[in-house]
């Protein structure tokens, strides 16, 4: 598909109506195709991470034989949700089904809005991402809410609804409020240069003095339960193949850093002068900078995600929504292929 693409860029159609037109309907039915692929995978935790687990706490209340009664507490609306379809549904497939739809439709749906019918290319970058799969199979919650808040800041002019979708979005997982605090400081104060600033400096800070700060936010930052803690100090972890070492990671910063780049060139280079563009940006450099104080963290990539969630739309929205350069289809191509090499990288070479 990313191949496809980039011959479109290369030989000028791809943002030709005609064109645009039949990539939208073609993403639809990749979209359906997708969700069901995701959403009936197999129950294993070595090939999906927390799909197992997930499972396992399903079949748990399907056979608790407590009725079905609602909670407020912690991330309450998964776990209504997740206790409704073990008493009701009682296949954890159609359960994971369900996820599947949120995660990847929300997705889809927020491209739609924001792209219309030019939105296949960037949700292209969005299926890209070289964690948007392992955030549908293994971290489930976690990328359900973030494609919620994602949805949610395509409605910049209908507030209630943008809140109404947050609080949603809180309800599946909490690591969203860090989102949503991001894009409401965004929102109030929009100096890009500052957030940069920001961003720059708290790459020095890290490498100085991260660990501190990690024992610190591990000390007086509960978030209401131990799994935020723990991730911060390895507590618990032990025994364990752990996912990421708690080391500086310098690839995930790179990776990171594409996203920095290519909003600064177009807005301080470029002068790109789009306030919706402008915001989703510091709202990335907010969330990325918070990931860099605790890149050492175990799993640091959970903490990462919450910004790349937002990167795809910081690196292609310029390219759809201005012509820079005289030959703009063919440098939309290159962008495509350089926005996906470290996915081929780390999914498949690697």
């Amino acid at each position: 598909m990313v191949l496809v693409a980039f011959w479109q860029c290369n030989t000028g159609i791809s943002l030709q109506k005609n064109t645009a037109t039949l990539n939208a309907m073609w993403g639809i039915l990749f979209t359906i195709l997708l969700i069901l692929y995701m959403g009936l995978r197999p129950i294993s935790g070595n090939y999906f991470g927390d799909t197992s687990n997930y499972a396992k706490g399903f079949y748990d209340m399907q056979h608790s034989g407590k009725p079905f009664e609602w909670q407020w507490e912690g991330e309450w609306l998964f776990y209504n949700l997740m206790n409704w379809f073990a008493k009701n549904v009682g296949d954890v497939h159609i359960f994971f089904l369900f996820c599947a739809t949120i995660y990847t439709g929300c997705l889809w749906l927020a491209m739609l809005r924001i792209f219309k019918n030019y939105y296949y290319i960037p949700f292209l970058v969005i299926l890209g991402m070289f964690t948007f799969w392992s955030y549908g199979v293994n971290g489930v919650r976690n990328g359900m809410g973030a494609s919620v808040v994602i949805l949610a800041m395509t409605y910049v002019n209908r507030i209630p609804v943008m809140l109404v979708l947050c609080f949603i979005a809180t309800g599946i997982h909490k690591s969203c409020y860090l989102m949503i605090a991001a894009g409401a400081l965004a929102w109030f104060i929009k100096n890009s240069y500052l957030y940069l600033v920001g961003w720059i400096t708290s790459i020095g800070v890290s490498y100085a003095v991260g660990g501190r700060i990690q024992s610190f936010l591990a000390k007086y930052v509960s978030l209401g339960d131990d799994r935020f803690s723990s991730y911060l100090t390895g507590s618990g972890m032990i025994g364990e193949k752990l996912q990421i070492a708690m080391v500086f990671r310098w690839d995930f910063l790179l990776y990171s850093a594409l996203g920095v780049f290519v909003g600064y060139y177009f807005i301080f280079r470029r002068n790109f002068k789009d306030e919706y563009y402008h915001w989703i940006y510091n709202t990335f450099l907010i969330t990325n900078a918070f990931w860099v104080l605790v890149i050492r963290a175990i799993y640091s990539n959970r903490f990462a995600q919450l910004s790349w969630f937002i990167m795809p739309i910081v690196l292609i929205y310029p390219f759809m929504k201005q012509r820079f350069w005289q030959n703009h289809e063919k440098m939309l191509g290159a962008a495509l292929l350089l926005f996906y090499a470290f996915s081929f990288y780390y999914n498949i070479l690697k």
